[in-house]
């Protein structure tokens, strides 16, 4: 008798894949967001102590590139599941039942978050509608907060990515990180 490993579809380990350049990319903004905050600080301080004229837009944009670093670091911390929930009851279930137990995690954080994902974009839509603008910067601010859903939205379809890879087994056992 022939018994052959189990071998996921090739389309799993390409969205295995996908999940994984779109985690490193959220990473790789949320880290040149914060380099770009550190430079803006920087350059105000010269400018505020030495020539006594800071940016007067300058706070303004480090809060919007902390938010956009934050919003979309997020996106790869649901696809490396390292976001913070109680590991203890995945930690002391049986192995049969941990992928029961992500299941169920997923399908809660997706309930909690959909809802709060259309209210986001309901937002974005009349900041949109009354052009309302930031007053430093005088920046569109349905551009800065569609961050939120965008990045929610992300949030959500990695997670389902995630729960779905692993599923299917390309996850290796268990790793935290594919």
């Amino acid at each position: 008798m022939d018994v052959q490993a189990h071998h996921p579809p090739r389309y799993v380990s390409t969205l295995a894949w996908l999940g994984t350049r779109i985690a490193d990319l959220g990473l790789w903004i949320a880290a040149a967001a914060l380099l770009a905050i550190v430079a803006l600080n920087a350059v105000n301080i010269v400018l505020r102590y030495f020539f006594r004229s800071p940016f007067s837009w300058a706070e303004e944009a480090m809060l919007y590139l902390m938010i956009l670093g934050v919003y979309v670091g997020a996106v790869s911390v649901a696809w490396q599941q390292a976001h913070i929930r109680i590991d203890v009851v995945l930690d002391f279930a049986p192995p049969e039942r941990r992928k029961i137990l992500e299941v169920i995690s997923t399908a809660v954080m997706v309930a909690v978050l959909i809802p709060v994902v259309f209210a986001s974009f309901r937002v974005v839509n009349l900041l949109f509608d009354f052009d309302q603008r930031s007053d430093a910067l005088h920046l569109p601010m349905w551009i800065a907060q569609s961050v939120v859903p965008i990045s929610l939205l992300l949030i959500v379809l990695m997670s389902l990515l995630r729960v779905f890879v692993q599923l299917l087994g390309t996850d290796g056992g268990g790793d935290k990180k594919i």
